[in-house]
């Protein structure tokens, strides 16, 4: 009888344990770059930058301000996590581009596709967000393929 209550609860604890795993996680918060644990790649760092997100699902939407060299940049662009393509204005230091992003969950991961042209070249992102397990830092890693090379920048956040 004992080994049965001891089997039953062990099979319990493994099905919570699997359902916490597959809960997606929620990204809401305001998030502010950590640059001494970022990497850019080739790209000059910004001086800053604060991710504002609102996540509810299947809605992601974030305000990015970026602060720079040639100044300051305020982006919003809404995603859904479901799939379907999301059209968008990003704001950079010389115009908005328009940008077709596509979403979806890897696991705990948002993996997001962006393409959009600058001057007429083509630019292609695989981004994907990740939250630490105590949900205090999110992690976003770009694969930015451009006319100018492929690289991957870093970025991590810390929540305020």
């Amino acid at each position: 009888m004992t080994r049965a209550i001891c089997a039953a609860s062990v099979a319990l604890l493994l099905a919570a344990s699997a359902r916490a795993q597959d809960t997606k996680p929620n990204f809401s918060g305001t998030w502010s770059i950590d640059l001494a644990k970022s990497d850019f790649g080739p790209a000059p760092p910004p001086e800053s930058v604060v991710h504002v997100i609102e996540h509810k699902e299947p809605s992601v939407k974030d305000t990015a301000t970026q602060k720079g060299s040639q100044g300051e940049v305020t982006s919003d662009r809404t995603l859904t996590t479901d799939g379907k393509e999301n059209t968008y204005k990003l704001k950079t230091m010389v115009g908005e581009q328009d940008v077709k992003a596509t979403s979806h969950w890897d696991g705990r991961k948002l993996a997001t596709v962006l393409k959009f042209e600058i001057q007429g070249a083509p630019v292609n992102i695989n981004e994907a967000w990740e939250l630490s397990a105590d949900g205090k830092v999110l992690t976003i890693v770009r694969e930015i393929k451009s006319p100018q090379g492929e690289f991957t920048q870093r970025a991590l956040y810390n929540k305020q």
